[in-house]
């Protein structure tokens, strides 16, 4: 017991004296070379950190102007009006509109009035916004929130309509939209069978974790009446479109008829039909659809319009020349679409007017006339030439596509997770 007692004495005695000996170096700091640690605030989804204060959401109200908004944010008038115009000169930004959403930052204080950072954000959509910058001059700017876009595969059977089959599994009906544009030559999708059924593979939006809208259907397969119909899109340097398995293209160089959702006709392509006002059989050369004041009409195709105006008995009119052998006719619109005017080249789809009730007419409707070398004929039951095939160089890397999603239309749910990549919402939203 003794010898151990010496022992813990003689390492007490040696750790102290080391202790003793050894003293750390101090280093004396110097003031030039202290950097003071930042902190750092998380960024939202308009670029701003959150110490630039609170983010509140508000909504438009009815006969409310910018002036108002502005100036409750302490912007003086002649800042106002600066603003004001350069939104006018550089985004052809004129008014609000009633609901229109938008976001002020309020900033942080321990009084009871309410102070806001120079910034105001004017929502578009979803996506879209047009952000005005007072804190260093004047930054008005149209900007977009970042998206990812997710890979997403469909499948149905139709019990009553393609829209309520989509919606019930939680997808968009806008893909509902995008089938039917894609095989619009193809399928009446107003005239659908129990047990048609589909799959499809498709984009979708994603900004902020919120699915923000429907982008391009990549493939798809529609079986209707037991036939089946495919398509798969397509695009290289020199063309792009949806084809079939074999490389031929499935939409027509003309939609079917001038609308973006089917209208019901009201009379139709008739050579001796009974004029309701001149009460006389008279030619009938056109499809009237019997569409709601107001309803967009669209361009069948490309072309040039070469008659935009008013014209007696047929109201407003809108021709456009398609090519040497198409043409088409627009009559009694209640107004038309921007920018509309004779001489302009219009694409397909595009508004060029507004269903009304010009000129000698008993009702509302649209009269549309599809002529062939300068004849009408009846749109309804002509068939179209298709969009051209692809060219022997792209076959090859096409069937790999094919043989791509053929394989992943089988697979079911999702496809693939979001991804990272950034999308051009200029192009698709």
């Amino acid at each position: 017991m003794f010898h151990h007692y010496l022992v813990l004495l003689a390492l007490f005695l040696f750790y102290g004296l080391a202790g003793c000996l050894y003293q750390p170096q101090m280093t004396e700091l110097d003031s030039d070379t202290l950097s003071e640690i930042q902190e750092e605030f998380p960024i939202d989804g308009f670029g701003y950190a959150s110490d630039i204060g609170i983010l509140e959401r508000g909504e438009i109200l009815a006969n409310q102007n910018l002036y108002e908004l502005l100036e409750e944010m302490g912007v003086s008038q002649q800042v106002i009006w600066q603003v004001s115009n350069e939104l006018k000169q550089k985004l052809g930004f004129r008014f609000l509109k009633q609901n229109q959403i938008y976001y002020r930052y309020r900033k942080h204080n321990n009084f009871g009035d309410v102070h806001y950072a120079p910034v105001l954000i004017l929502m578009e959509s979803n996506v879209r916004y047009i952000k005005i910058d007072l804190s260093d001059g004047i930054l008005v700017q149209a900007s977009a929130k970042p998206i990812t876009i997710r890979i997403r595969q469909i499948e149905g059977i139709i019990e009553s309509s393609l829209y309520k089959s989509l919606v019930l599994q939680g997808h968009s009906a806008g893909v509902g939209i995008e089938l039917n544009e894609i095989f619009a030559w193809q399928i009446d999708f107003f005239r659908l069978y129990q047990g048609d059924n589909y799959r499809a593979i498709y984009e979708e939006f994603i900004s902020e974790g919120e699915v923000v809208g429907v982008g391009r259907v990549l493939a798809a397969v529609f079986i209707h009446q037991n036939s089946v119909y495919k398509a798969f899109y397509y695009k290289d340097e020199q063309q792009q479109g949806y084809y079939d398995s074999e490389g031929n293209g499935i939409q027509k160089a003309l939609l079917k008829a001038p609308f973006r959702y089917n209208q019901r006709i009201s009379s139709s392509f008739n050579y001796s039909r009974f004029h309701p006002v001149l009460k006389q059989s008279i030619p009938h050369t056109g499809t009237d659809y019997a569409a709601p004041l107001g309803t967009p009409v669209i361009a069948v195709g490309d072309g040039e319009i070469i008659e935009c105006k008013y014209k007696g008995a047929n109201g407003n009119i809108v021709q456009i020349q398609h090519n040497d052998t198409y043409r088409t006719a627009y009559l009694h619109l209640n107004g038309f679409g921007p920018n509309i005017k004779k001489g302009v080249q219009v694409k397909q789809g595009q508004v060029i007017g507004y269903v009304g009730r010009t000129g000698r007419v008993t009702g509302v409707h649209l009269h549309y006339t599809l002529y062939k070398h300068n004849v009408p004929i009846n749109s309804v039951e002509v068939n179209l030439p298709s969009q051209e095939s692809l060219s022997e160089s792209a076959i090859n890397k096409f069937n790999l596509e094919v043989q791509k999603y053929s394989f992943l239309l089988g697979q079911g749910s999702i496809l693939s997770p979001t991804n990272n990549d950034s999308y051009d919402v200029e192009k698709n939203s």
